[in-house]
């Protein structure tokens, strides 16, 4: 048993890794087995397939990225704090982001994950809510209910495509700041609903962002 499950997550982490740096639709079962030194035979026999590949690593995705998401937010949250957890889940995406960078073709092929990956965007909604709610009680930002939620899926929008535009865009290849650069234009969402003199906020935002750089 020990000898399976050894060759099982070895099987996932190789094809994570290709799946990220090749493209999933790019990769093959035969290509996994190739490089772990192992039959095709020896790898169908713990996944009937590529989709089975995929649904697993689906299942340790969803896993860790809820229990990120699903964090309660007890208080207003300072620049610093909201820059470390929105920067926590770019990571986590960043992770697995080849389901983000083939998103359309994944679902087709495995539907049964389409559900569950629209539960996850609507925890993304969920948490910028409860961000947006707590910075509006301490008098961070002011917005109508109806902002705030359309706010909310603009910042579920932003997770969920970020990666895919930068790659489309080829603009940045270094992962590191691929991410802050996401945080950092997260975070400039807020900007219009700051009271008083926004030009401050913003530029204290670029002072943090141009220290994480």
């Amino acid at each position: 048993m020990t000898g399976k499950v050894k060759t099982r997550d070895r099987i996932l982490k190789t094809a994570l890794a290709l799946f990220n740096e090749e493209g999933e639709a790019q990769v093959s079962t035969v290509e996994i087995a190739g490089v772990l030194e192992i039959s095709p035979g020896n790898l169908y026999y713990h996944f009937k397939g590529k989709e089975a590949i995929i649904e697993a690593l689906f299942d340790e995705f969803e896993e860790e990225i809820r229990q990120v998401l699903s964090a309660p937010i007890n208080r207003s949250l300072s620049i610093e704090d909201n820059w470390i957890f929105i920067y926590i889940v770019f990571e986590e995406i960043n992770d697995f982001r080849f389901f983000y960078n083939n998103l359309t073709g994944i679902l087709e092929r495995c539907p049964n994950l389409r559900p569950r990956f629209a539960k996850l965007l609507r925890l993304k909604e969920e948490t910028a809510t409860s961000i947006l709610a707590s910075l509006e009680q301490d008098g961070a930002i002011t917005c109508s209910r109806a902002e705030r939620t359309a706010l909310a899926s603009r910042f579920a929008a932003h997770l969920t495509f970020w990666l895919q535009f930068v790659s489309l865009a080829a603009s940045e290849t270094d992962r590191r700041r691929i991410i802050n650069n996401g945080v950092y234009s997260a975070m400039m969402m807020i900007a219009p609903y700051v009271p008083g003199d926004r030009s401050d906020f913003a530029e204290i935002l670029k002072d943090y962002f141009s220290a994480q750089n």
